[in-house]
């Protein structure tokens, strides 16, 4: 797992490396300068004959892009420097790099950047603290009319501890130092690159980002024989669906299996609109075309469970396609259950987060969701306060936050996941992942684990899809039919 720092735990990490002894803040400056540039020749097709406009603002970033500038120019790249303001405050640099006055000039709005290929974006980095004024809105317009930007440490007019605001560079790339920044991933940032530049070891963070490593760590070790019984090993139970959408049940129940559950009842949820013979043709209709699924079609939601209530479900799933509330108190299942997942239409049934009494429930909203589980304000900003405010009231609760990153929010650690492609904001892949969760639960899975693993396979999944069929028109189907692949990919790496 990768430390993600907050902005002050990254300028700390400055001052430590700086009062150390361990490197100066000019040696600091220098190596970051200079993996700017190296980037961009190891990482940009034909870089050795593109033309480079670096946009340098006041602070320690502008200083970065005058560096990297000068290294570019040593490269034998075509480098020119705009600074977004006539007193920039770069003098010393620009006369210890020997830099000439004619690869700079100050910026007005008779600037033209088409004649440059690229743009690197050294204006803000991790220092803003404010909106912008309508000066650098324009320089940033005028950028963003460019596709190809490198940003240096953070896209300028974003910030590094929130997702506070939003005006910002469109960057291409991001080439950031020491550790990620917490304004990386709830910011939407691409490709974004760690530079070790000499820092040292990094402090504690509440935030970690998963890698590859991490995953392959956790999955489970294959075995071609077992003695093992399909009611022993990856047993669970499905509450899902709805008179409109009992096709997130089928989801939900088609992605358990393929993520390797063995045995999967289903109960429907039944609701007054459905007689219930029209109710058993339904249902019977589904048994022929998924065999697999262990249908229920004895009656309603809450006389389903009650007349199997004695039966031995530690693993149960709530909520996927449920559009009414649900008299939660009457499921005597959930008070048996070792772990429980709830997911969209489940939400319903609880007023707030103190409702949920079982201490292993994983709950999976997405952004407005989660807002109104912890009754947020509509425009409450993503922060580091914010997050540290919401482990507070989540017990051994695990929340997995779905946005275009992932955050698992556990009381004393924060998961941050960010291999998801955007074809995931596709209807019913939320049914999919929650599928996925209760399927690794039942497979001895950890609630953490699974939500580690389960969400980081569902995006894997993604990628599959986009890697070997199509980066356009992914189904929730379609993602289902992919797990396999995936999970088999992690494993070609499995280091246990």
């Amino acid at each position: 797992m990768i430390p993600v720092l907050t902005k002050e735990q990254a300028y700390k990490l400055d001052e430590n490396t700086i009062e150390s002894g361990h490197l100066t803040k000019e040696e600091l400056m220098d190596n970051a300068g200079k993996a700017v540039a190296q980037f961009f020749c190891e990482k940009i097709d034909n870089p050795f004959n593109q033309k480079v406009v670096v946009v340098c603002g006041k602070g320690n970033n502008g200083g970065d892009g005058v560096i990297a500038h000068s290294y570019l120019k040593s490269y034998n790249v075509a480098s020119k420097i705009i600074f977004t303001e006539h007193n920039h405050g770069h003098l010393t640099l620009i006369n210890k790099y020997k830099i000439s006055k004619d690869d700079y000039l100050i910026y007005s709005n008779k600037n033209n950047l088409d004649k440059y290929d690229w743009v690197i974006d050294a204006i803000f980095g991790i220092g803003l603290s404010r909106d912008l004024d309508d000066m650098y809105k324009r320089i940033i317009n005028q950028i963003n009319s460019k596709v190809q930007i490198i940003s240096i440490d953070m896209p300028s007019g974003a910030c590094s501890n929130s997702n506070k605001y939003q005006y910002s560079v469109k960057s291409k790339y991001v080439v950031t130092f020491g550790s990620p920044k917490l304004g990386h991933y709830v910011n939407a940032v691409n490709n974004l690159t760690t530079t070790n530049i000499g820092f040292k070891k990094v402090s504690k963070s509440i935030f970690k980002l998963i890698d590859f490593n991490c995953i392959s760590k956790m999955i489970k070790v294959y075995n071609n024989k077992e003695d093992i019984h399909k009611h022993k090993k990856g047993k669970l139970c499905i509450i899902a669906g709805s008179h409109e959408y009992f096709g997130a049940a089928i989801l939900s129940a088609c992605a358990s299996m393929k993520a390797g559950a063995s045995y999967v009842n289903l109960y429907v949820y039944h609701d007054s609109r459905l007689e219930n013979l029209d109710f058993i043709h339904l249902t019977s209709s589904f048994k022929v075309l998924y065999p697999d699924i262990i249908f229920n079609t004895s009656g309603s939601i809450n006389s389903d469970t009650k007349n199997e209530s004695n039966k031995d479900y530690d693993n149960i799933l709530f909520g996927p396609g449920i559009i009414n509330k649900t008299p939660f108190n009457k499921l005597e299942m959930y008070a048996k259950a070792k772990n429980f997942i709830v997911d969209a239409g489940g939400f319903q049934s609880f007023s707030d987060i103190s409702k949920y009494h079982n201490k292993k429930t994983i709950l999976t909203p997405h952004f407005g969701e989660f807002k109104k589980i912890f009754n947020l304000a509509d425009d409450v900003v993503l922060d580091s306060n914010l997050f540290e405010s919401i482990q507070k009231k989540i017990d051994d609760k695990i929340i997995i936050l779905k946005m275009f990153n992932t955050f698992i929010i556990t009381r004393k650690q924060i998961y941050i996941i960010d291999n998801a492609p955007s074809v995931l904001a596709t209807a019913g892949t939320g049914d999919v992942l929650s599928g996925i969760l209760v399927s690794l639960l039942s497979q001895g899975y950890s609630n953490l684990e699974a939500s580690i693993l389960g969400t980081y396979l569902h995006a894997e999944a993604a990628n599959y899809y986009t890697d070997n069929i199509s980066q356009d028109g992914m189904t929730a189907s379609d993602l289902i039919e992919c797990i396999p692949h995936a999970f088999n990919k992690l494993r070609e790496h499995n280091v246990n």
